[in-house]
């Protein structure tokens, strides 16, 4: 055997424990809401909304849940990441034929922030950009924050419910359904500049 190769001595044992985290099982759930609403995806829009408005609802929970219960892990962040990805991924290539660029946009980012670890905020750069800074400020927790998350979140949502639901163009009129559509657009590309 190789000298460069861990010995049982000096490798770390995954710690399966954290599969049973509350958050993962969160994340479970939220996995069992993603399949089921893409089952009904076509068949029954409003069935589809309500899963998975229920799946993103789940989402802001799992990190609330991590922070109380004290059951934080990279594994956690990374997984939860990844249903964020497979969930809008499935609504952008569904919506837009070429909708899974803006999928691929997203997977890119995690691949390479996910290479850095725990420094991803930070790697790569001694400053970053004043953009990226007033974005990521305070964990997105400002108005441009917020600006950006929800373009990146509920845009792709929005763009299916105008597609599916005819019923928000009745409630809203045109000109609001543009500019809404205009302010979630605006709100993705900044994300995307972050990205």
């Amino acid at each position: 055997m190789s000298d460069n190769w861990p010995t049982n001595d000096t490798m770390k044992f995954p710690n399966y424990r954290i599969l049973y985290f509350v958050p993962n099982i969160i994340g479970y759930v939220r996995i069992i809401l993603l399949v089921a609403s893409w089952i009904h995806i076509d068949s029954d829009p409003k069935l589809f909304v309500v899963l998975y408005v229920a799946s993103v609802v789940l989402d802001a929970l799992d990190g609330i849940a991590a922070r109380k219960l004290n059951q934080t892990s990279a594994f956690g962040a990374w997984f939860d990441v990844v249903i964020d990805n497979v969930g809008r991924g499935m609504l952008w290539s569904f919506i837009y034929k070429w909708g899974y660029f803006v999928s691929a946009l997203e997977w890119l980012v995690l691949v390479c922030t996910h290479t850095y670890g725990p420094t991803w905020k930070t790697a790569g750069t001694d400053t970053p950009p004043f953009w990226v800074k007033a974005v990521m400020a305070n964990n997105f927790r400002t108005v441009i924050g917020s600006y950006a998350i929800a373009g990146l979140h509920v845009l792709p949502m929005w763009l299916y419910g105008l597609q599916k639901l005819e019923i928000i163009y009745t409630w809203l009129g045109s000109q609001a359904v543009a500019g809404i559509t205009a302010i979630l657009v605006s709100g993705r590309l900044i994300c995307a500049l972050v990205e």
